[in-house]
């Protein structure tokens, strides 16, 4: 046992390892071990006898550590992504980049609707140089910002997109051409939430902020948010059978009746579930282009429409006052010009014709 030892100790001295005199057996055979790991060929073949010594004597060498697996490889380690916020028709695009060996690119280009899901999808290889380009295009030409988000974020929005249909198309299945961006399980999708603002915990604070909701009309993003006319059809319809009705109704209860629609139409044309995710989303893009007041009205609104329903928020019913009173604006002119000379009047027509004529006086 000896000869083993001092055969070990011998060639720690030779390695550089300095030994305590004292060390037992096991701390020699340990130190042995570790040396074999840095030593050249040579001196690895007599480690390797030496440690067989000890072995024999009954010291034996801790084992090494397992070696670490070798992570699955990955697709995506260099992707980045975009994301629009949402129009009036709820649509917003979504882009996932990679980058290829060769140093292209695969952009995936994708449209997704709230609440209906995935809309158009496409798979391009445009230089660095194209996609800045078409960018630039979308925000001068469209006033469509596109901002960079996490990509396992988007990739998760586009999955979920693609589930909300609900008739598989093959020509929107993400699924299969995601391999080209990544080849990890999607994460769970959640809307993105950008760090620069927060959702408002207090009750005050979002009451306020969404009673200033209606100052988001100013923000590009949101000059698509009218009422489209299909919708708006029947509110407007309504709308003209109070104005044009034959009863005699002071004006302040006219007046009543039309808000009381107007006020109605806002949460049938607005649902609530459904616009409060479009003003998360969108709350993002502000935040991220540092528009932190509308980021945080946005966020309000969106809590106010979650907490409650049926909540009145200034921003839903000023779209639907001024987008129903446009609407109607334009049917009424249109209207006009084709009765310009027909014979038949409505009440309200007539009456208004009779008030602009001068009385007659007799003789």
């Amino acid at each position: 046992m000896s000869d083993a030892i001092a055969t070990a100790r011998e060639l720690l001295a030779r390695a550089g390892v300095a030994l305590d005199a004292a060390a037992s057996p096991d701390d020699v055979a340990a130190a042995l071990a570790r040396a074999e790991a840095s030593a050249d060929r040579a001196t690895r073949k007599e480690i390797r006898r030496a440690l067989y010594r000890l072995g024999q004597t009954g010291v034996q060498a801790p084992a090494a550590p397992p070696e670490p697996a070798a992570p699955s490889p990955v697709l995506g380690p260099m992707v980045e992504a975009w994301i629009s916020a949402v129009d009036g028709r709820g649509d917003r695009l979504a882009w996932l980049v990679r980058e290829q060996p060769s140093g292209g690119l695969v952009l995936v280009a994708a449209e997704i609707n709230e609440p209906l899901g995935l809309r158009d999808l496409r798979a391009l290889e445009p230089t660095r140089k194209q996609l800045r380009t078409m960018r630039q295009r979308f925000q001068t030409e469209a006033s469509l910002t596109l901002v960079p988000a996490d990509w396992r974020s988007v990739d998760a929005l586009v999955v979920e997109a693609q589930d909300r249909l609900e008739t598989p198309d093959r020509k929107l299945d993400y699924r299969r051409m995601r391999s080209r961006i990544t080849s990890q399980a999607p994460a769970a999708p959640a809307e993105l939430v950008s760090a620069r603002v927060h959702e408002p915990t207090d009750d005050d604070e979002r009451a306020r902020l969404t009673a200033e909701s209606a100052a988001l009309l100013s923000e590009p993003e949101l000059r698509t948010w009218w009422p489209r006319p299909d919708e708006a059809a029947p509110v407007l319809a309504e709308i003209r059978a109070i104005r044009e009705s034959p009863l005699v109704v002071s004006e302040a209860q006219q007046g009543e009746r039309l808000k009381e629609v107007v006020s109605r139409a806002s949460r049938t044309l607005y649902p609530a579930s459904v616009v409060a995710r479009r003003l998360q989303a969108t709350a993002f893009v502000f935040a991220e282009t540092n528009r932190l007041d509308a980021a945080r009205r946005s966020l309000a609104a969106a809590a106010t429409l979650r907490a409650n329903p049926d909540a009145e928020v200034p921003l839903l019913q000023a779209l639907a006052f001024q987008g129903l009173g446009a609407q109607l604006a334009a049917v009424e002119s249109e209207q006009r010009d084709d009765r310009a000379a027909a014979l038949v009047l409505t009440p309200g027509e007539l009456k208004a014709r009779s008030a602009s004529r001068p009385p007659r006086s007799r003789g």
